[in-house]
Formats: C-alpha cells, structure tokens, sequence
C-alpha cells in the first residue's frame, strides 16, 4: 500500500466516522417515529429526518467528493452494508452522482448492495435515480440482475424489480414490454409492499401507453387480481373515465 492510498483510506474512514456518529446524535435529538412504519425487522434505523440527512451529507459533500471515484464507492458501500437506512441513504447520495461506475464488470458488487435493503423507502430511492441511470446506460446487461430480483424470496428484491419501472423509465416507453413481464410475475404475491410497488409501477407505464395498459389493468381486473394493485394503478384516472373503466368490471 503506497501513502497516497494509505491517507486516502484513512480519510474515507474517518469521514465515515463522523457521518455515523452525527447520525446518532440527530437521532438522540429529535427521533423521527415514521420509521418504525418499516415492516422488516432487520432495517434498522437513528430515527433521523430527511433534513438532517441531507445536511450531515452536505457537510461532508467537499471531503467526499476530493475522493477518487473508487474511494468514494467504498466509503458508499460501508454506509450502506451498515443496514442503518440512514447510513444508506447517504451512501446513496454519494452514489448518485456517478452512475457509470457500474458497468456490466461491477453489477455483482451491485447486487450486493441492493441486498442489503430491507425498507420500503430505501428500495424506492435505490431505483430512482441511481438504478434508473444504470437501467439507461446498461439496458439489455441488467436485465438479467433485474430478473433475478423479480425471481427471489425477498420482498424488497421483488419491489426493487418493479419499481424501477416508474418514473423517468416509465414515461420513456422503452421498457414497457420488459416492465410488464415484471409485474406480471408478481401480480399475485402475497407482500402488500410487493403488490403496491406493481401497481405503482402500472399508474407509471401509461405515461408512454395508456391505452395498452389500461386494456392490461382491465384484464387483471377480469383475473380477481388484488385491488391493492388495480386501484393503485388507476390512481390518475379522475372523473368520467375512472367510471367508466370500473363500469366494465
């Protein structure tokens, strides 16, 4: 190990040390209760709201972003393998700022991340916008990491499969066919968080087809599929429209 490496390592992990112990403290200050919504008894949480989150990255920003790219994914994955969803989240901010670091070689180191995600919110700001950029830039390459998520037991492997469909990538159209093939394996999974994550991702998918999914939903609807997943995914369906597409059930 040569110095400049041994005074890059030292940095990141005392930068890491003051952002767990800031953490604690915000925690220790004001305990944010919303957490405690988190069904999964392995996310663990300071109770640190998002404010605060933000700020304690914000203080850090300039010393992490000195950084070479590889240091700063370390730094990212310790946050992150912490388990503490506020850990993560700035794991996550740091991240996001370079997407491209996870080319196709990288997409094991990738997936060892995302499995350590065991919240809701977590899940949904993983897939939005880091995933999503990953998705864009590597489309046909995650596709396969993307299956295999949507094929586990996990809960959150499973709604990470689908709510990555939402948003940016959903209203692109590009990933509609794929999308739909997701949510299709999942319709009948028993996690609410699961099904919610599928008609979330739905409401999302008629940005670029609204016809095509909609004739889908009504057809999910004919199939007894949950109404956690159908109503969900005509959220944005108001006034005479919405009565007549729950008319032809």
């Amino acid at each position: 190990m040569n110095l400049y490496t041994s005074i890059t390592k030292s940095t990141a992990k005392s930068i890491a040390k003051s952002i767990v112990k800031e953490l604690e403290e915000a925690g220790r200050q004001s305990p944010y209760v919303a957490d405690a919504n988190e069904p999964d008894p392995r996310y663990k949480s300071y109770g640190v709201r998002a404010d605060a989150k933000k700020a304690i990255f914000a203080k850090h920003r300039k010393a992490i972003r000195s950084l070479e790219q590889e240091a700063q994914y370390q730094l990212a994955s310790k946050l992150i393998e912490s388990k503490y969803g506020e850990q993560q989240h700035i794991g996550l901010y740091i991240l996001e700022s370079f997407p491209e670091y996870f080319s196709p070689d990288k997409f094991e180191d990738l997936d060892k991340l995302v499995r350590c995600i065991h919240g809701w919110s977590k899940v949904d700001a993983f897939a939005n916008p880091l995933l999503r950029d990953i998705l864009f830039n590597h489309p046909e390459d995650l596709k396969p990491l993307i299956r295999s998520w949507n094929q586990d037991s996990d809960m959150w492997l499973k709604r990470m499969s689908v709510v990555i469909f939402t948003r940016k990538v959903a209203s692109s159209g590009e990933f509609t066919d794929f999308a739909l093939e997701m949510c299709n394996n999942l319709m009948f999974d028993s996690e609410d968080l699961v099904l919610k994550g599928v008609g979330w991702a739905l409401k999302d998918l008629m940005k670029a087809d609204k016809e095509r999914i909609l004739a889908y939903v009504q057809e999910l609807r004919k199939k007894k599929v949950s109404s956690t997943v159908t109503l969900y995914a005509i959220r944005d369906i108001k006034g005479q429209e919405r009565k007549d597409f729950l008319a032809q059930g």
